[in-house]
């Protein structure tokens, strides 16, 4: 089973996933030039989310270069005042820290190399077998020569459990572990969910906001002339654009399934909250600047048997023509019109429901959801889920 799900969000200025120049993200597309953002941005948006941690807790894992310096800052205060125990602290996390790819030092003039050569995906569960792992061995009388400490580094993972599948890690099951070969020490895990790069729906126009900040104490303070209060404190510019961005998620359903260790309502859970969840947050960036916080104008959600994926970017293949009533009105058109074309020339036997916050919904093979939950209500009775 395939689910889909297919949003059009506006946001006003906004510089919400930025290149390596500070400008915002763009792509070709219909040859023309749309604002874009990266799916790692989008993905990170929803993970990272208040409401994502509120709904799902301890099913968040970690990602990160210092899984083995956090496990040593966890526990080097059960081993304050003895040097020894220390010291094989040290000694061990540095070998975790190899086991997961290659060992680096966080600073050069640390003891130990305690930071992964490239960032790690683990669950909380792993963490903490891990975390487990490294006390029992600092407590116990394994000798840690130079050959066993690099026989340890080899073992780590199947003696810590890191090497089965975990199933405690919505993201992890959703995301997949996002790791390259060199760390082959723990379970790989196949993304279930595919994320397309949302772009523009419309030709966009990157602008730049030249700003200045006044020194306050300059501007108050009693001066001989007019002329010592004047000027900026700071001068700079900062690059934004505004945009409706077609967004595009795709879940192999039994896949997610099978990644969350056959709980088939856990994994509509994870689906609903991180569904819902890309429907509400917006990427961070630059945030304090523009505020460019917008919820999805329209979502459609689809239900497929057959594992065939199907974007609906090509609607806007042509660039969506500015008008009076702006572009929403009309992506939301293109996108709906799209689907139904799809649907009849292909004979796609989906199960499909669609929101859409202002405005008609036009007619087609989909129900209506008066409320953003009407949806994940559709997606619990079309997967048979109880939660």
């Amino acid at each position: 089973m395939l689910i889909e799900l297919h949003l059009l969000t506006p946001h006003a200025p906004a510089n919400l996933n930025r290149d390596d120049f500070g400008r915002p993200k763009t792509a070709y597309f219909g040859g023309t030039e749309r604002g874009r953002i990266s799916s790692q941005a989008l993905k990170r948006a929803i993970r990272k989310s208040p409401y994502v941690a509120q709904r799902l807790g301890d099913k968040i894992s970690t990602r990160s270069l210092h899984i083995p310096l956090m496990i040593y800052e966890s526990l080097k205060g059960d081993y304050e005042g003895d040097a020894e125990k220390l010291e094989r602290l040290g000694i061990v996390c540095e070998a975790v820290a190899n086991g997961l790819g290659k060992a680096e030092k966080v600073n050069k003039d640390d003891e130990f190399a305690l930071k992964t050569s490239q960032i790690v995906f683990l669950t909380k569960g792993e963490i903490a077998r891990l975390t487990q792992f490294v006390r029992e061995t600092v407590e116990s009388d394994r000798k840690l020569t130079k050959s066993a400490i690099k026989d340890l580094s080899k073992t780590v993972a199947a003696e810590s459990g890191i090497n089965e599948r975990p199933t405690d890690g919505v993201d992890v099951a959703l995301f997949g572990r996002m790791t390259t070969d060199e760390a082959n020490a723990f379970k790989a895990v196949d993304a279930a969910m595919q994320v397309a790069h949302p772009i523009a729906t419309h030709t966009t126009i990157t602008e730049t906001d030249y700003f200045t900040a006044v020194d306050d104490w300059k501007q108050d303070r009693e001066a001989e002339s007019e002329a010592e209060t004047r000027g900026s404190g700071h001068i700079g510019e900062l690059d934004f654009n505004s945009a409706v961005y077609y967004k595009y998620f795709s879940c192999d359903f039994d896949l997610l399934v099978q990644n969350l260790g056959g709980d088939r309502d856990a994994a509509v859970e994870a689906l609903e909250v991180v569904f819902d969840a890309a429907c509400r947050v917006s990427p961070s960036g630059k945030q304090n600047s523009f505020a460019s916080h917008s919820p999805a104008e329209a979502a459609l959600l689809v239900i497929r048997d057959v594992k065939t994926p199907c974007s609906l970017a090509a609607a806007f293949e042509a660039p969506v023509p500015a008008t009076e009533d702006g572009y929403v009105a009309e992506s939301i058109r293109r996108m709906l019109r799209r689907y139904d074309r799809l649907v009849k020339a292909y004979e796609l036997d989906d199960r499909a429901a669609a929101f859409v916050l202002e405005g008609d919904l036009p007619d087609g093979p989909y129900e209506r959801a008066e409320k953003l939950s009407d949806l994940w209500a559709f997606l619990r009775n079309h997967t048979n889920a109880t939660v």
